[in-house]
């Protein structure tokens, strides 16, 4: 079995190289089918350099000028084509393409954000609080569409009607609670169980149950931030947030797999993830408690990793991490997801009240990738370990 993992192990890797390299191939999209929605009442468009367009009417009369924007998101780069007109307020705007999980950002679409910036002037902020009534799940998303929007509004100001415009803000370093709270999780979390405190196993259990319940309740309830596929492709894909906005990201892909790497112990799945810790409390109100024996549990756990493995390979062939998302916490925490997570969702809590974490052992994504690390660690560990001296 240990020869077939690595033979699978090598082929998985091969395939996501692979599939990187189609994706960055492709090519980028057309962008004259968005031009007619950033400037209205223009027929004609022709591109002046630069990345900015200019359109005309069909009495040949200058409409405005248009150019993409684009911020990251939570998934990856939104892209957005800006119109303004020749007085430099804005025409309109129209979304190109995004990286965001589909059930999230159909918040931001399906509102009328992008309707009421229409008429602001290009010097304005453009910011979500003052413009939309769109929900707080979504806030990440609609920040980094308003800054795609703002950034477009003042290069054209600039550089097309060269309109004073005020110099762009410093990013301000985004570190606050949930930072803190995620930082502290993950230090006492990895002196409790990656490192176990010897004689004390009553003491150790009892500070996981700590951080479980802080994890359901911070991470999962009010953060809503857990550790996603989609932080996963994000990297893989090359579309890591800048590191002043994207402290809490960077926390959660070191926490979660630097203990794996080192000592081969999964902190994150074990003692904060918070929908982990959701079924440790069903199984605890359970009616009974039954575990799969192991040449059952087998079957699940390969499905489990084609599953992984091919929300990797979509996301990276589409240049997108959350293409194809199956996760079902983000439906658990907030109520949002398709109608497949929601039924995928209740299988498992009803799951839950029988069986030891069956998301977290069966299905989950995050769980599979660790299982990757692992062999990667103990195959580098047997390869470079030195021989034994013979006697």
């Amino acid at each position: 079995m240990k020869k077939f993992e690595r033979i699978a192990g090598a082929g998985a890797l091969v395939t996501i190289v692979a599939a990187w390299a189609i994706g960055g191939s492709r090519q980028p999209m057309d962008l004259h089918p968005f031009l007619p929605i950033a400037l209205p009442g223009a027929s004609e468009f022709k591109s002046v350099g630069d990345g900015i367009y200019t359109g005309r009417d069909s009495d040949d009369n200058v409409v405005g000028y248009a150019t993409v924007g684009q911020a990251r998101g939570y998934g990856g780069p939104i892209r957005l084509v800006v119109g303004l007109n020749a007085s430099g307020k804005l025409a309109g705007a129209s979304i190109i393409d995004h990286k965001e999980t589909p059930a999230f950002f159909d918040k931001i679409k399906t509102g009328a954000y992008l309707k009421t910036l229409v008429g602001k002037n290009c010097t304005d902020h453009f910011t979500p609080g003052d413009d939309s009534d769109e929900v707080s799940s979504a806030t990440v998303s609609l920040d980094a569409l308003a800054r795609s929007v703002r950034r477009a509004a003042r290069r054209l100001a600039s550089d097309a009607l060269k309109l004073p415009v005020p110099s762009p803000p410093a990013e301000p370093v985004r570190f606050g609670l949930p930072e803190i709270v995620l930082a502290l999780l993950f230090a006492i979390s990895f002196l409790t169980y990656a490192k176990p405190l010897d004689g004390r196993p009553k003491t150790r259990n009892t500070i996981r149950w700590i951080t479980r319940l802080a994890g359901l309740a911070l991470i999962g309830f009010v953060f809503t931030i857990p550790l996603s596929i989609i932080n996963i492709n994000s990297l893989l894909a090359g579309y890591p947030p800048p590191w002043r906005s994207g402290i809490y990201w960077y926390f959660l892909i070191v926490g979660a797999f630097l203990p794996v790497i080192l000592t081969g112990r999964s902190v994150y799945c074990e003692c904060i993830c918070p929908f982990g810790a959701a079924q440790d409390v069903l199984k605890v109100a359970g009616p009974a408690r039954y575990n799969l024996p192991r040449r059952y549990s087998m079957t699940p756990r390969w499905v489990q990793r084609l599953l992984a493995l091919s929300a990797i390979l979509a996301a990276l062939l589409v240049r997108n991490p959350g293409h194809f998302n199956y996760e079902v916490f983000g439906t658990f925490f907030t109520l949002t997801g398709a109608v497949f997570q929601f039924a995928l969702l209740g299988v498992v809590l009803i799951a839950s009240l029988f069986l030891l974490r069956p998301w977290c052992n069966f299905l989950c994504p995050i769980r599979a990738v660790s299982d990757y690390v692992r062999m990667i660690r103990l195959w580098c560990m047997e390869t470079f370990r030195k021989p034994r001296a013979r006697s």
